[in-house]
């Protein structure tokens, strides 16, 4: 959304607060179809409290990670575009009478005034029409509206300058993912009203999408981070352990019976959460929308039979995202290990590194 430069292609670079994600890809046309395949790809941890609550607090830690995934995994190319989300970016949808440019110019001001909660000031704004619906009669347009707060956009951009990176572009990450879903699954993206969930450290992404046209962008702020300090303290254990416990490794003597519970109650916990955005979005136009379809993504994608709860939970076809579900590597090169254990990290940093490729 808040593009800075013009250079040719791009490293999506998720710098999440957990760990940060770079992707690379090659592209061509064949048969009127863009095909990806990854040129480079990395995942480096960053320390603890290096980034809480989407703040960055240990700026020089971020900086040597970001260096450390381009010198460890060989990329040369350094454009980048990141993202940002959390409590300090607020996207709405919003419709207004067809008019000029300039006039749309003018209105946005006006929209962005009364619609967030910050100043105008304190923020950056852009925005982007939405395609109407096929053989659509509607006059009005339909419009997100996309604002971040400086301090956060200045805060993430200086460590990637310091990072000796030319930041090309800062984006959100639900518009992100909602890249990635399309150039993954486009008969699904197309064809379904479609709910892609991405359960990260701090933040839980919800983007919903309706037969390709966005309909619903909303960060929860609950993700790894809060089941991992639940465990801590439900069984008393230290952070590490914890976070083991999260990861299925078997920790001290504690039965396996008594971690299920603690478990099952903090998916129930964020479930009730996702529930709330959900129920939101079909109560919309008389109760005539209805999920059809649910991906997961992120971190806690990974934990053992997440999608049967959701599937119970929302009588809904459930399964994890593949960000690389329409993309090749070599095999030669990369690790298919690697793809099939980490894919449901990668979902924000694919989506990023596609974004000037189809622009």
């Amino acid at each position: 959304m808040f593009g800075l430069k013009k250079d040719k292609g791009l490293v999506g670079l998720d710098i999440g607060s957990y760990s940060v994600k770079a992707v690379e890809f090659k592209s061509k046309k064949k048969g009127g179809e863009e095909l990806y395949e990854v040129a480079n790809i990395g995942l480096e941890f960053l320390p603890r409290d290096a980034i809480v609550e989407g703040t960055i607090m240990d700026s020089t830690a971020v900086t040597e990670t970001i260096k450390m995934i381009f010198d460890e995994n060989k990329i040369s190319n350094k454009n980048v575009v990141i993202s940002i989300s959390g409590s300090s970016v607020i996207i709405k949808k919003i419709s207004l009478p067809s008019m000029e440019t300039e006039e749309l110019a003018e209105s946005i001001i006006w929209e962005a005034r009364h619609n967030i909660p910050y100043p105008y000031e304190e923020t950056n704004v852009d925005y982007a029409i939405l395609k109407p619906p096929p053989h659509s009669e509607e006059k009005n347009m339909d419009i997100l509206l996309v604002a971040a707060k400086k301090d956060k956009v200045t805060n993430y951009s200086n460590a990637v300058q310091q990072a000796r990176k030319n930041l090309d572009a800062i984006e959100v990450d639900a518009f992100a993912l909602q890249n990635a879903l399309e150039i993954n699954y486009p008969e699904i993206f197309r064809e379904k009203t479609v709910a892609l969930i991405n359960l990260g450290a701090n933040v839980t992404n919800i983007v919903i999408s309706e037969k390709g046209r966005p309909q619903l962008f909303r960060d929860l702020t609950i993700g790894g981070s809060f089941f991992t300090e639940n465990i801590r303290k439900d069984l008393g254990l230290n952070p590490d352990d914890a976070e083991k416990v999260l990861k299925g490794i078997p920790v001290k003597d504690i039965p396996t019976e008594q971690i299920e519970t603690v478990l099952n109650t903090n998916i129930e916990s964020i479930i009730e959460e996702i529930e709330k955005t959900f129920s939101f979005y079909e109560a919309g136009e008389e109760g005539q929308k209805k999920i059809e379809q649910i991906f997961l993504s992120g971190g806690l994608a990974k934990l053992k039979d997440l999608p049967k709860y959701f599937e119970q939970k929302f009588n809904t076809e459930t399964e994890v995202f593949n960000p690389f579900q329409n993309v090749s590597y070599s095999e030669k090169k990369l690790d298919p290990v690697y793809f099939q254990e980490m894919a449901p990290l990668f979902g924000v940093a694919t989506g990023l590194a596609t974004r000037k490729m189809e622009e």
